[in-house]
């Protein structure tokens, strides 16, 4: 099966379960921020967190789930990853007919679920450096209608399609991007013991 029959089920099972449950789109948002940010959760956290968070034991949650649910949370999980790892990936975004009879494409639960992995780890995310805010700012402004409306309304020669086009198209590269900035993020160096050099060669 390819991964969009995969997804096609998954949503089918996601639809189809516990009323509390998250959408396809959300999970996705949810596993891509686990999997682009500071740092990488385990599908088995990822599982706990979304379909199981009053558990403890996230290997324990598992077996609370079905073996076929399971199979199509791994794989959706490991696609996720190896697409923002190799620069391939897409966001999994509902699409509906438009008036005018255009696929009308709408991100927001995806930008929501994403907001959600965020704040599962949110002790470890750099929101006060600029460049992590200007990558998060099309997924802020998808998830949440308020703050978009605010910044269209300050902008005078582009129109609100114009800018959430400009926004959806945003999203694949702000994910990698996030990667790439948390994997080469220099780590702050151990101090050594006070009144100590490190040895060097001698001349």
């Amino acid at each position: 099966m390819s991964i969009e029959e995969y997804c096609e089920e998954l949503d089918s099972a996601l639809v189809d379960g516990d009323e509390d449950m998250l959408s396809l789109d959300e999970v996705h948002g949810f596993m891509s921020a686990s999997l682009c940010g500071p740092s990488v959760l385990s599908l088995s956290d990822c599982v706990c967190a979304v379909f199981l968070p009053g558990e403890g034991d996230a290997e324990e949650s598992e077996c609370e789930l079905s073996s076929r649910l399971m199979e199509m949370l791994t794989l959706l999980y490991e696609d996720t990853l190896r697409s923002i790892e190799d620069g391939s990936f897409l966001p999994i975004v509902s699409c509906a007919q438009g008036d005018d009879d255009e696929e009308e494409i709408d991100a927001e639960q995806w930008c929501c679920g994403f907001l959600m992995g965020m704040e599962h780890n949110r002790s470890r995310w750099k929101l006060d450096n600029n460049r992590v805010l200007d990558l998060l700012a099309p997924i802020i402004l998808l998830a949440e209608p308020g703050e978009f409306e605010q910044v269209i309304a300050q902008m005078q020669d582009v129109s609100a399609d114009e800018l959430r086009q400009e926004l959806l198209e945003a999203l694949p590269g702000s994910v990698c991007e996030l990667k790439e900035f948390f994997k080469n993020k220099p780590r702050p160096r151990k101090a050594g013991p006070a009144g100590r050099r490190s040895p060097g060669k001698r001349r």
